[in-house]
């Protein structure tokens, strides 16, 4: 199609030359560009400003954007898309996801459902070597968000469950540095760390890492601040938990074994209330000093808060539309809210909000992120819901955009190419029913998606989500 077309712009422009005896003399005679898509009828959402740029057509040759302009034109495209007057926004992130595990021929089916909800990019948060290799073989483009894995997670310690292949023990330096060049060639795209790492051994993995031109990604370790983690080299930390706050002035241990209690141990206590003393208990001034340095040294976050901090209200609707072991599994996080679930919901997210709070005003990056398939996150729809709990926790609506699109590109280094509309960008594309910075359920159910080279309909956005069944 690209020589074809080329050719047919090569004869136009003899046929003027001719006619017009010359280039000089009739430059404004040269026909139009003719490009492979033209997306019309869209208000394009400009993620760095929040400026709405209305009535626009996307003008897309190949992958890549030519030219957004008002429609006034006279530019023509071989394929014309109606974007029936939506909106325009890059496509999405969910930076947090469990998609490989050991089973790429699950993952092959299951990675089109993100795709039907606008998300064109995942971070696999740990998988064996073997199924990531083979999920990149297999993986059809224009059918899979594209994806940036980490391969096998490091711990410095052997669970007693789980599976081993997506795990790797590393207990000294020398074990360290060998899992980083095991990561490096079965393709890893940045390395997982999970627990049990001192600073020494945390300092030695993001050096062997640096070394191989990858970035560190992980939970907190325990007894080390959040900010000297990030002095280490640790890039983004995952999850809302105990060990994040490492460095505010308490020590969050006793009060994450209070929450195994109750979850686990019916102790009597509540999460929400346990985690409410929590944030009384935290030094506020000394917490945010702390996230200010982790922010300065490089730090994003990734809170997950589907994971960490769904309220149950909402965690009960969702069980109600699982199946199997996430059903299950969604059933097993709602012990330890107590009887009341009303007090459960307010208190919850009152401990969320004062949390979200210091991360806000420390400046730091927020990525969005779902933690699914874990507790009650559904492939692909978990996102919006994501998105939503964002904004209620205080992010204004162009922050809850930015932490799908513009921010994950940058953190990831991949700005140049994605996470805003404009020529020279990646055509990669999101058209939403409604402005999602003045409408968050806007996210819910795009009216398309152009990736890869392709457009897709609503229609057949939901036709793919039954993919997951097939």
């Amino acid at each position: 199609m690209a020589d074809l077309n080329g050719g047919s712009r090569a004869w136009s422009l003899i046929s003027v030359l001719v006619l017009c005896g010359g280039l000089t003399a009739c430059a404004s005679a040269t026909p139009p560009q003719r490009a492979d898509f033209a997306i019309r009828n869209v208000h394009v959402v400009d993620t760095r400003t929040g400026a709405v740029l209305p009535d626009r057509t996307i003008f897309i040759d190949g992958q890549r954007i030519t030219a957004v302009t008002d429609g006034t034109t006279g530019q023509t495209a071989l394929t014309e898309i109606d974007g029936l007057g939506g909106y325009a926004i890059p496509g999405l992130w969910d930076a947090h996801v469990h998609l490989l595990g050991d089973d790429a021929d699950a993952a092959l089916r299951v990675a089109r459902v993100w795709l039907s909800f606008g998300v064109t990019h995942l971070r696999d948060m740990g998988s064996s070597a073997a199924a990531l290799n083979s999920f990149r073989k297999a993986a059809p483009p224009d059918l899979s968000p594209a994806l940036l894995a980490s391969g096998p997670t490091l711990w410095t310690f052997e669970l007693p469950y789980g599976d081993k292949a997506q795990q790797r023990i590393v207990r000294d330096i020398p074990e360290i540095r060998a899992a980083v060049d095991e990561a490096v060639a079965s393709g890893a795209d940045f390395i997982k760390v999970y627990a049990g790492f001192d600073a020494d051994r945390l300092a030695a993995l993001t050096k062997a890492a640096e070394r191989s031109g990858l970035r560190v990604a992980g939970h907190a370790q325990s007894d080390i601040p959040l900010d000297v983690q990030a002095s280490l080299g640790l890039r983004t930390v995952e999850h809302f938990e105990a060990s994040t706050f490492q460095g505010c002035g308490v020590d969050p241990d006793p009060y994450f074994e209070r929450i195994i209690g109750a979850r686990f141990r019916a102790s009597g206590e509540t999460i929400p209330d346990i985690l409410n003393a929590f944030v009384a208990d935290l030094d506020r001034d000394t917490c945010l000093a702390a996230f200010r340095r982790a922010a300065g040294a490089g730090l994003a976050i990734t809170p997950t808060l589907m994971g960490s901090f769904l309220p149950p209200s909402m965690a009960r609707t969702l069980a109600a539309s699982l199946s199997g072991d996430q059903r299950e599994g969604c059933s097993g996080y709602l012990v330890g809210f107590g009887d009341d679930e009303a007090k459960a919901d307010a208190l919850y997210s009152s401990a969320r909000n004062a949390l979200m709070r210091l991360v806000l005003d420390s400046g730091m990056p927020i990525l969005a992120g779902t933690d699914t398939p874990a507790f009650c996150s559904p492939a692909g729809s978990s996102l919006s819901s994501e998105l939503a709990l964002l904004s209620q926790s205080g992010l204004s609506p162009l922050a809850v955009l930015q932490a799908a699109t513009l921010t994950p590109a940058r953190v990831f280094g991949l700005s140049e190419r994605f996470g805003h509309i404009e020529a020279g960008m990646d055509a990669d594309i999101v058209v939403l029913p409604t402005n999602p910075l003045s409408d968050v359920t806007a996210y819910a159910d795009p009216d398309g998606v152009f990736w890869q080279g392709r457009w897709r309909d609503k229609a057949e956005l939901r036709r793919l989500r039954t993919a997951e069944l097939d």
